[in-house]
């Protein structure tokens, strides 16, 4: 599967949720009381719904095809016998649970290697950093070894300084993006307690731009003794969706 943008990405979620209500929508038809010829009458339109929703994921998610309801074949509900119908609506229920684990399993596999590289940098920043950093650029040579020694390869797995773009009127470059994850890494040095506000400020700032190009962004802060609560330097920063913040000492 090629890289998403985060137009398919939210598409997908759309779709997830869509499928859903199909879902549930069948599952309560199937369900609720009453006489059975009279039950299952919407099993043509629940399958139209279904082929429609099929069709956009395969679009959006490039695999070439699900599973479709042969509709042009159905009868309408008054010349088919509620066996028949209630027959189309649990093979319909039945796709549209493949349609939404296959969607799932992609959002699910970005938001654990998102995770992954979180945790990744975490514990093995520091130990490459054998001399107090005093630039910025270190802390970021040090990532970039870290992915090579992963197996990373530069301009496919990740890449550096690259990814502009420009957002109400000021142009932004990410330290690192990782495409397959819809992802990017902002790296900053804290080494003076007085720069402590500007560097949450600088923070806040990248949030509403970097969201509108990556689905994930990582803020990496290496501290020379600054920061005393984590938790409180985290709260306001961690509180936007897609948005995750470490801080790693020396």
């Amino acid at each position: 599967m090629g890289h998403l943008t985060i137009a398919e990405v939210k598409e997908i979620k759309t779709l997830i949720m869509q499928a859903r209500s199909l879902e549930k929508t069948i599952d309560d038809i199937l369900s609720r009381d009453g006489m059975e010829a009279n039950k299952y009458t919407s099993f043509k339109s629940m399958a139209h719904i279904y082929n429609d929703i099929a069709t956009r994921s395969a679009t959006v998610m490039k695999i070439g095809n699900f599973y479709k309801m042969n509709t042009e074949e159905m009868k309408g509900w008054a010349d088919t016998l509620w066996p028949t119908a209630k027959s189309i609506l649990e093979t319909v229920l039945i796709s549209t649970r493949i349609l939404i684990s296959s969607l799932e399993s992609n959002i699910d596999f970005v938001e654990e290697e998102v995770d992954n590289i979180e945790s990744f940098i975490k514990t093995k920043l520091r130990s490459v950093l054998y001399e107090i950093p005093q630039k910025e650029k270190e802390v970021q040579n040090a990532i970039e070894n870290l992915f090579v020694g992963k197996g990373f390869n530069k301009a496919i797995d990740y890449d550096r300084e690259t990814g502009k773009f420009n957002f109400s009127g000021r142009e932004y470059i990410p330290d690192f993006i990782l495409p397959k994850l819809r992802m990017c890494i902002e790296v900053k040095l804290l080494k003076d307690v007085a720069k402590k506000s500007k560097i949450i400020e600088e923070i806040n700032a990248d949030i509403t731009a970097y969201l509108k190009e990556y689905e994930n962004v990582l803020f990496v802060v290496y501290d020379l003794g600054v920061i005393r609560d984590e938790l409180e330097f985290c709260r306001d920063i961690e509180s936007n969706e897609g948005i995750k913040i470490i801080i790693v000492k020396h």
